[in-house]
């Protein structure tokens, strides 16, 4: 049974695998998490990109509800990936693993972050509309999209609403 640095570990590394999925970032986490559950054998690292192009197919291809969706199925899925492993080994090794992991889950998002665009203020006016303001950080503008519909991100907004 795994403690629960472990275990959060384990979270992380399903995190980092979904959050890259879509991003310019892809390539490089997916090659990465293969050779870390390849661990020298290639025939398990063919495999575990070949289940890697699934997922990132699988979550570039989907927005909305079902996206949502979807991501929460692949963060699970990946989780119980790394916690599989994590738990077969013996303590020197699952922390060397665990070690290699962490290391992985930082470069993933220090990845993420510098190619990532940052929304700082996201805001609405109108009529039914609601106001929120926080920091956004996604893959890319598409992502940004998915996330929360049409924001006319290819388009500045208009001041008054009755403009079209």
């Amino acid at each position: 049974m795994l403690d629960d640095a472990m275990t959060a570990l384990a979270a992380a590394g399903a995190s980092a695998v979904v959050q890259a999925a879509g991003t310019d970032a892809w390539t490089a986490v997916r090659d990465a998490v293969a050779r870390w559950f390849g661990r020298g054998d290639a025939a398990r690292e063919r495999a575990e990109l070949a289940r890697l192009d699934r997922t990132g197919t699988a979550l570039s291809a989907a927005d909305g509800e079902l996206g949502r969706r979807l991501r929460d199925d692949e963060r699970i899925s990946w989780r119980t990936r790394f916690e599989i492993v994590l738990d077969d080994l013996d303590g020197t090794v699952r922390q060397e693993l665990g070690d290699e992991l962490r290391s992985l889950v930082d470069e993933v998002r220090r990845t993420i972050a510098e190619r990532a665009p940052h929304v700082v203020q996201v805001s609405a006016s109108g009529p039914g509309a609601q106001a929120a303001e926080h920091l956004v950080t996604y893959g890319n503008a598409i992502n940004i999209d998915r996330m929360y519909g049409n924001l006319g991100l290819d388009r500045p907004s208009s001041p008054d609403p009755t403009e079209g």
